[in-house]
């Protein structure tokens, strides 16, 4: 009885960790976000609302967790987002210009943990948006920004 309880454990261990292929993360879905006219690439199930401020919309999902785009009323420039950045004790601050905008992507330690920030400023058809997040998550942090990249019309 003992050499088959083992050998069941060390059965059900093996296949523990195994996913079906459904289970799998799923590749990347462009969403359309028809409250601000843009398109925007993520993996895995969302979904779309409003934006908790600003004229925007949330998204919400495995991979991100939750992230926010806005139309910017007035664009702020990559050092002014350093500068509001310093209010939070950044580590790991990182900027980058991108083509048509920037990113800074930052982390600090809170009382409830780990924080996770990336703030992304793209202009697409004469208007600037604002993508972000503050999160737990390196791995969604960085699952946003990648999202925040693919942004387009």
């Amino acid at each position: 009885m003992k050499r088959l309880s083992i050998v069941l454990f060390a059965a059900v261990s093996m296949f523990a960790g195994c996913k079906k292929d459904s289970e799998a993360a799923a590749p990347a879905a462009a969403l359309e976000l028809k409250k601000i006219g843009l398109h925007i690439d993520v993996a895995g199930e969302t979904t779309v609302g409003d934006a908790i401020m600003g004229d925007g919309v949330m998204i919400q999902g495995e991979t991100i967790g939750a992230m926010q785009i806005e139309t910017m009323k007035e664009a702020k420039t990559l050092a002014d987002e350093k500068s509001d950045a310093d209010m939070y004790s950044p580590k790991n601050l990182k900027a980058e210009p991108l083509a048509d905008g920037w990113l800074v992507t930052f982390d600090n330690k809170g009382s409830m943990g780990a924080n996770f920030f990336v703030t992304v400023r793209r202009d697409i058809g004469g208007k600037s948006y604002k993508c972000s997040t503050t999160g737990s998550d390196a791995a969604q942090a960085k699952a946003v920004v990648a999202a925040c990249k693919s942004l387009r019309r």
